[in-house]
């Protein structure tokens, strides 16, 4: 149905025409029963723009794995550092999809509510994003959500210079395994530390743990919180071991492999037991997707940007730790050139 709405509606709404759709189906977030959103895609050298837009468009994917609330309707292409040859592949799938192909952010802009960056590589985002945040359009930036502490800053100052709402997060934060676990901390915590694990494959563009190390970092993150201090990686070629130690004495690892089998998974020490978690990747792009369709429609960010900021920072300090030797490093003495 198309409606005709009798009061202005706020920035995320800005661009384009809505419709009502039937209330979401109950699922790992809480339903949030507005109006369907049309959303852009931005840089097609990543399987996420595949992913992504069969669960949004609801095809090509079981149903179990589909989304409410939001529609991919237009992409651009764009360019890659890291794997230009992987357009011309993944183009076609996300056509498959319904998506409609458009070669410049001014096209794109006319046509859609929000956006998704995708770009595979994290010192791609900063150009990509601008033109969207600039207009203040609803911005999802995939990961990493940069690869440098200035780019992370510039990209979170746009957002806030043009209230621009602006958030990123990984998949590994929306697990039904992660879920399962914050519900039973809420039974037997506090938490008083967490060992994250999984693989963290290195790729020229992305430095170091930014590639792939970024997933079960996020994954600590989501049951941690923010508010580590300082970092100490002892990398080997073949797995980096990461303690963080937070301000309130709590440490948290992020045990990375590259040989061998490389699971996710989650162990949690808390007050009254410890638990353990393997984790399944099956509903992770279903249930990240509902989230951002839940968060356009309510600017509600499931993930705050300062944390965003601190995870980036958090990867930044233990890349330099390796280069180091081990040697601890200060979350703050990242970006900070005094």
């Amino acid at each position: 149905w198309r409606v005709t709405l009798p009061f202005p509606l706020s920035k995320v709404f800005a661009v384009g025409s809505l419709h009502l759709v039937p209330p979401p189906r109950a699922g790992f977030h809480t339903p949030v029963p507005q109006l369907m959103l049309r959303l852009g895609l931005v840089d097609f050298d990543t399987s996420h723009v595949v992913e992504f837009s069969q669960r949004f468009n609801q095809t090509h994917v079981a149903s179990d794995q589909h989304v409410t609330g939001a529609r991919v309707v237009a992409g651009i292409p764009g360019s890659s550092v890291m794997a230009p040859e992987r357009i011309a592949g993944f183009q076609p799938q996300v056509e498959a999809c319904g998506v409609e192909i458009v070669n410049t952010p001014d096209e794109l802009l006319q046509r859609v509510d929000a956006v998704l960056i995708n770009s595979l590589c994290g010192a791609a985002h900063l150009k990509s994003a601008r033109p969207f945040l600039e207009a203040g359009v609803p911005t999802f930036v995939d990961k990493p959500f940069a690869n440098s502490w200035e780019d992370a800053l510039a990209l979170a100052e746009l957002a806030r210079k043009h209230d621009a709402f602006l958030w990123h997060a990984s998949a590994l934060r929306y697990t039904q395994e992660m879920q399962s676990l914050q519900s039973r901390l809420n039974e037997i915590g506090p938490l008083h530390g967490a060992v994250s694990y999984g693989p963290a494959w290195h790729a020229d563009g992305n430095p170091g743990l930014l590639h792939y190390g970024i997933h079960s970092t996020e994954q600590l993150f989501a049951l941690m919180g923010p508010g580590c201090e300082s970092v100490v990686n002892m990398s080997t070629p073949q797995s980096d071991a990461v303690v963080g130690t937070w301000k309130d004495g709590r440490q948290g690892v992020v045990r990375g492999g590259r040989c061998g089998h490389t699971a996710y998974g989650i162990l949690a020490f808390t007050e009254q037991g410890v638990l353990n978690e393997l984790v399944s990747t099956k509903y992770a792009y279903r249930n990240l997707c509902q989230a951002i369709a839940d968060a356009f429609q309510s600017k509600q960010a499931p993930v705050e940007l300062d944390e965003t900021l601190e995870v980036i920072r958090f990867l930044l300090a233990a890349n330099e730790s390796a280069k180091r030797d081990g040697s601890p490093v200060l979350l703050e003495e990242i970006g900070n050139t005094k």
